[in-house]
């Protein structure tokens, strides 16, 4: 198989080009595409072979649910069973947006795309592009990050592709997502309602919707991204925790390792880069642009893993807001 990329302006989208990927995605072939928050995989939701291929691909396991994709809300009835009055005002906040509902699951729905469970995780992505190709192919997308399963998740087509070249059929090109982080997963279907994973829209956030709302404690397998060790770049990544002392921590760590003759890189927040002048550093944004840090940090994973580094030492930034959902993608990377 070779893998194609259409390139299109999310401003001015050419109708002619979504065509091309709905012939495929009809055909039962798989799509790269952007979303607000990482690129995505894209397959008809209710074509079981197509499902199983984005498993093969992705190397994902089969008991990693995925998330499905609509681009109206009268869509949501083709998925789930029903749709309870919380629901509906998260939609109407959120919606399109990073926050995917777990809701009851739709009979007509296959068992491979929510990995046998009685629930499935939907979203309707904040994308022109997404938006367009969903619509067009008159069919819901399941859709996981386009990416290897543990890898960093994809924030451009060349991600894509440095992962799945010539293993799909198409990468829709649209530039770098937005966001950079991918939708926060909330599920409806038991009380109490409980945050399965950060992302897009802060625990905050949704607090004020659902004053009631609980992180999840992560057991089971309940939603996409809850398997440990997802994001991970090839490299050992250490995350020193924000504190007084980060970049003595982060220096003595960086020493040890350097000690030991490992290639050694620091991802520094941009107000501190310059206190490690004589190390590698890539900035992963000023401490108080969260909405900087989720963009760029799969991104500079990535650069990391191509640049062969042995050992990436972090800067944690402050819990708070988008920094709740950065700190989990670190803290997943490093294995914790």
């Amino acid at each position: 198989m070779k893998t194609s990329v259409i390139r299109i302006n999310p401003q001015k989208i050419e109708i002619s080009k979504i065509e091309e990927a709905v012939k495929l995605i009809k055909k039962g072939g798989l799509v790269a595409f952007p979303t607000e928050t990482v690129y995505g995989l894209g397959a008809d939701a209710f074509n079981s072979k197509a499902v199983a291929k984005i498993f093969e691909v992705k190397q994902r396991p089969l008991n990693d649910p995925l998330i499905v994709h609509i681009a109206d809300k009268q869509d949501l009835f083709k998925v789930a069973k029903k749709v309870n009055r919380l629901a509906g005002k998260l939609i109407d906040k959120f919606w399109p947006g990073p926050l995917t509902l777990v809701l009851e699951k739709s009979s007509e729905l296959p068992d491979i795309v929510t990995a046998g469970l009685d629930t499935v995780a939907v979203r309707m992505p904040a994308h022109p592009v997404a938006l367009s190709l969903i619509r067009e192919a008159k069919t819901p997308l399941a859709a996981p990050s386009a990416n290897l399963s543990g890898k960093p998740s994809p924030t451009t087509a060349e991600h894509v592709l440095e992962d799945l070249k010539d293993k799909i059929d198409l990468v829709i090109e649209a530039g770098k997502t937005e966001l950079g982080v991918e939708s926060t997963i909330l599920d409806l279907t038991q009380k109490p309602f409980s945050i399965l994973r950060l992302g897009g829209v802060s625990w905050e956030e949704l607090r004020a919707v659902v004053p009631q709302v609980k992180l999840a404690k992560k057991e089971k397998i309940l939603a996409p991204g809850m398997f440990k060790g997802h994001y991970s770049p090839q490299a050992k990544l250490i995350v020193v925790e924000e504190g007084k002392k980060q970049v003595e921590r982060v220096k003595e760590l960086v020493h040890k390792f350097l000690a030991e003759g490992k290639r050694v890189g620091v991802m520094a927040k941009g107000e501190d880069r310059f206190k490690y002048r004589n190390f590698k550093v890539k900035v992963l944004g000023k401490g108080d642009d969260l909405r900087a840090c989720a963009g760029n940090l799969f991104s500079l994973l990535r650069e990391f893993e191509r640049e062969k580094f042995e050992v990436i030492v972090v800067e944690g930034v402050k819990e708070k807001g988008l920094g709740r959902a950065i700190m989990e993608r670190l803290r997943k990377a490093e294995g914790r």
